[in-house]
């Protein structure tokens, strides 16, 4: 049975949180090991490597952002690392548990992103695996590929910076 609906909200994240990153981000990794024949054994070793590596890589490149779990009335389904740069809105990671997904949380969220992008006449910004799912969240909402490197698509949604008629 499908969870239903709620109130979305976000909290801190708190070092008793990293089994939930980790799972959630081992989520997102499923596809990689389609083909192999790593026993469950190497997958967690790799995944666990790879779980480290970016978040360090996270801290390091970008030290002021956002970083919060994302919660359905209370219960942990996701997590958003924001960073709001002088120059643009840049989402790091945003990710929704597979459960949660296409329950048209991710389109709220990011609605209420482009909002203050839009209010603060910025772009969003944000790189996303060729592979992913979530690549058409993003064009269905006017996201537009400006680049590509390796496994990533970077993408950008520009406000209208217009007059706008009252």
């Amino acid at each position: 049975m499908m969870p239903k609906r709620g109130q979305i909200g976000f909290r801190i994240i708190q070092d008793t949180d990293k089994d939930f990153l980790f799972d959630l981000f081992a989520s997102t990794r499923e596809w990689e090991f389609e083909h192999t024949t790593w026993t469950d054994g190497d997958k967690a070793h790799f995944l666990e490597g790879q779980f480290k590596l970016q978040d360090l890589h996270y801290e390091r490149a970008f030290p002021t952002a956002f970083r919060r779990i994302i919660q359905m009335d209370g219960v942990d389904i996701g997590r958003l690392y924001l960073d709001r740069q002088d120059d643009c809105l840049r989402i790091i990671e945003f990710t929704v548990t597979p459960e949660w997904r296409g329950r048209g949380i991710g389109t709220d969220i990011l609605r209420s992103l482009m909002n203050e992008a839009h209010g603060g006449k910025v772009p969003v910004r944000l790189h996303v695996e060729k592979t992913s799912p979530a690549i058409n969240l993003y064009l269905r909402h006017g996201f537009q590929a400006t680049g590509e490197e390796a496994h990533h698509f970077a993408m950008e949604w520009q406000p209208a910076t217009g007059p706008r008629e009252i």
